[in-house]
């Protein structure tokens, strides 16, 4: 939606959407450079955003004690324990 349009209908836009929970983008000049987005969008966003900082954050801490052992090496070794577990798994009785 071009931004002259985005001015005068702005309310109704903002009425669509929250009703309808859908973005609306808005261009100038054709290019598109912003989003009128449902909070609902915009808190999900956020809270995905700092589960996904958690995550790195704890991989960093995982990876700290290894930072001086080489990436091959490091490989090498999961390869080695993947293949030992799927070893182990493979001899057990099926479960029911």
């Amino acid at each position: 939606m071009a931004v002259a349009e985005a001015r005068q209908r702005f309310s109704r836009i903002l009425d669509d959407v929250r009703e309808a929970g859908e973005p609306v983008i808005i261009e100038k000049s054709g290019v598109p450079v912003a989003a009128l987005v449902p909070l609902t969008v915009l808190d999900r966003d956020r809270r995905w955003a700092a589960e996904r900082a958690e995550r790195m954050a704890l991989l960093e801490r995982m990876r700290r004690p290894f930072r001086d052992v080489p990436t091959e090496e490091i490989e090498t070794k999961v390869r080695k324990a993947i293949a030992l577990v799927r070893s182990e798994r493979s001899r057990r009785p099926p479960r029911r």
